[in-house]
């Protein structure tokens, strides 16, 4: 079986633009934010451009992954961007993407991170109510203090108070990991971190893998992707966390720092080749 292998694209002209660069790529996955690089505006559409890009996304892509802005923080207590999050999710339906990536935010005028688990939960069980029609992934995370999901017990708690946990999937970012601590560039951290990912989540929830390098060192909690190989993690423990047989049925996006498109196609096609 083919791997599901592509890129995080930055928005910085049209969705339809991007649209056309990750099928030029030849891949069959991709993900974006909906804010032009440039601008922080929202993408906007042409008359009839909205229905054309969802008619190529259901045509070329298995999975398509909207992450969700920075502005979201459905663990905050006020404020927490849960309109901008309906507005983003409500578009990825129009468009027809599969998957919504999301950080799980700060516990921000919370008393504790536990405090800012409850909200989190709060909200993202009013989003399985609403929408059963595209997947809601939680991404790990590299903060620690007031940020949840970086330490991964925070799963743990979380998922108990979720209403249909078998609706919410998960995403392993290997900077982010290894800049809150679990060292992954390791035969054996690697080991270490994937059975506690499958006490606190399981893996078979572990949908999306974002294999990224870290140019800030273990623990440093700043997440900082370097370019793959040139970073703390490198390529080899890179190559082995996804070649890793408990996370073969996850699909692979790479998160670049910004390259030129010759090299993001040959990091794309290196990652490519590792697949077994």
């Amino acid at each position: 079986m083919v791997r599901t292998i592509g890129l995080h694209l930055r928005l910085t002209t049209t969705l339809s633009d991007l649209i056309d660069k990750a099928i030029r790529q030849k891949s069959n996955v991709m993900q974006c934010f909906f804010i032009l690089q440039e601008t922080l505006s929202y993408v906007s559409f042409e008359e009839g451009e909205l229905e054309a890009c969802r008619q190529k996304i259901k045509e070329n892509f298995k999975e398509v992954y909207l992450h969700a802005s920075y502005w979201v923080n459905l663990a905050g207590m006020r404020n927490n961007g849960w309109r901008t999050f309906k507005r983003e999710v409500e578009l990825a339906r129009q468009l027809g993407f599969s998957h919504v990536v999301i950080h799980p935010g700060s516990a921000t005028g919370c008393k504790d991170r536990q405090e800012g688990i409850v909200y989190l939960s709060k909200a993202l069980n009013r989003a399985l109510e609403k929408y059963d029609d595209i997947t809601i992934v939680l991404e790990n995370t590299a903060h620690g203090k007031t940020s949840v999901g970086g330490d991964l017990e925070d799963f743990r708690a979380l998922m108990a108070l979720i209403t249909e946990p078998h609706r919410i999937a998960f995403c392993l970012d290997t900077a982010h990991a290894y800049a809150y601590g679990y060292d992954v560039s390791t035969v054996q951290g690697l080991e270490d971190f994937i059975t506690l990912v499958d006490s606190c989540v399981g893996l078979e929830k572990v949908r999306v893998l974002h294999l990224n390098d870290s140019e800030k060192e273990l623990g440093s909690r700043i997440d900082k992707h370097a370019t793959p190989g040139k970073g703390r993690i490198g390529l080899e423990a890179l190559q082995r966390c996804m070649n890793h047989p408990k996370l073969q049925h996850a699909s692979v996006l790479l998160e670049l720092p910004v390259l030129e498109d010759a090299q993001e196609i040959e990091l794309l096609d290196m990652v490519r080749s590792w697949d077994k």
